[in-house]
């Protein structure tokens, strides 16, 4: 009989920003990445057109979360945008989902993260609710990645910044579901089948 393994609950997750201390958050909606298709067809071919990946697109990190005085964090963040300091806005983000034990199962990192929209709470004297803030987060590309023991292990040693742990900065690291142009690995690829096709021509 095989082993039963139970997949992760949504319940329990955590939030790397760099640079940013709040880590909680209420709700997180995880994008969606896609590739555009393209049809194309020549008139000897047969009456179907080819379906071609166009650009890949990849969706806003969308998070929720009570207002503290610690989430002032977030806006000014979102202010950085609003004055034109990009270079500053710009963050590495993670998104870090815990199992049962409190402990890392997987985790989906993002490149170039910057805040696009930020939705203030809804106000009501007659509401018996927490006062929720809303931020749309866009990027450039973003990929999950598998846990091994050296990822543990190196972050162990890395010492954490403001209590959030730290993420690092530049391009994704290689793993399972880069996307395509974030890590140098595809271009290695790419030179490989190069030399392969040079050698077959030659033979």
């Amino acid at each position: 009989m095989a082993e039963r393994v139970d997949p992760y609950r949504q319940l329990r997750f955590i939030l790397e920003i760099d640079g940013i201390v709040k880590a909680g958050f209420s709700h997180c909606r995880v994008p969606t990445a896609s590739s555009g298709v393209i049809t194309y067809r020549e008139g000897n071919e047969l009456p179907t057109p080819r379906k071609l990946p166009g650009l890949n697109e990849y969706g806003p990190l969308i998070l929720e979360t009570g207002i503290t005085d610690s989430s002032i964090e977030l806006y000014e963040w979102r202010t950085l945008v609003e004055q034109g300091k990009m270079d500053e806005a710009r963050r590495a983000a993670a998104v870090v989902l815990l199992d049962a034990t409190g402990q890392p199962a997987a985790r989906w990192k993002f490149r170039e993260a910057w805040p696009s929209q930020y939705e203030g709470p809804q106000l009501s004297a007659e509401a018996d609710e927490v006062a929720i803030e809303r931020l749309v987060i866009v990027n450039e590309g973003f990929g999950r990645i598998a846990f091994a023991e050296s990822d543990e292990e190196s972050e162990a040693d890395s010492e954490p910044t403001g209590g959030v742990e730290a993420v690092p900065t530049g391009t994704l690291p290689r793993g399972v579901g880069v996307p395509q142009g974030i890590d140098s690995l595809f271009g290695t690829r790419r030179q490989e089948k190069q030399v392969r096709d040079k050698e077959q021509e030659e033979t």
